[in-house]
């Protein structure tokens, strides 16, 4: 809903044709989910969280995969629901959002704060690679730890990688990732 103080900013994007298709767009989309959301059980109801309309297919976005289960029993009869909408199919999707989103425009970030790797970069934090250097270690088996230590070095970040490190195999591992034949007496 709109506050009432900011009804002369909806007026005046009203003005620009392309703005107010948009808008126009956006309430049925709203008022879409709101026939759903009184459809819906009072726990799946928490958990949906937007609704989006492309070609007469109605998204429900939740906010988690096991929800997205129970929502997908329902789909059936939401779409005999919304028929008389123009609605010809609706499916469920998750869309997790973080505590970060939309974070970056409003200032620095404050301290202590984390930076997360972007997906598909293979490499580990230097915490977690500590960790598995660590963990390698304080292994008894050896070829263990030498696995631990390659995957450690392999996904290390590139400057690390290119200082290399001397704890990349145990001195019991022959390199190789097999085992290594007992010595005779």
């Amino acid at each position: 809903m709109l506050r009432p103080g900011l009804a002369h900013v909806r007026q005046l994007l009203q003005s620009n044709r392309l703005i107010r298709k948009h808008l126009e767009h956006r309430d049925r989309e709203l008022a879409l989910l709101g026939m759903v959301l009184s459809r819906l059980p009072d726990p799946l109801r928490a958990h949906c969280r937007d609704a989006a309309l492309t070609a007469g297919v109605l998204t429900l976005f939740l906010d988690s995969p096991a929800w997205v289960t129970r929502a997908r029993f329902m789909i059936e009869d939401l779409t005999r629901a919304l028929e008389r909408e123009g609605i010809a199919k609706v499916v469920a999707q998750v869309r997790v959002r973080s505590e970060r989103d939309g974070m970056e425009a409003l200032g620095p970030k404050p301290r202590g704060t984390v930076e997360a790797q972007p997906s598909g970069g293979g490499r580990l934090s230097q915490q977690t690679r500590a960790h598995l250097l660590g963990a390698a270690d304080g292994m008894s088996d050896p070829v263990l730890a030498a696995v631990f230590r390659r995957f450690a070095n392999h996904h290390a970040p590139a400057a690390v990688t290119a200082a290399g490190d001397d704890r990349d195999e145990s001195p019991k591992s022959s390199g190789t990732g097999k085992t290594p034949a007992p010595k005779a007496d």
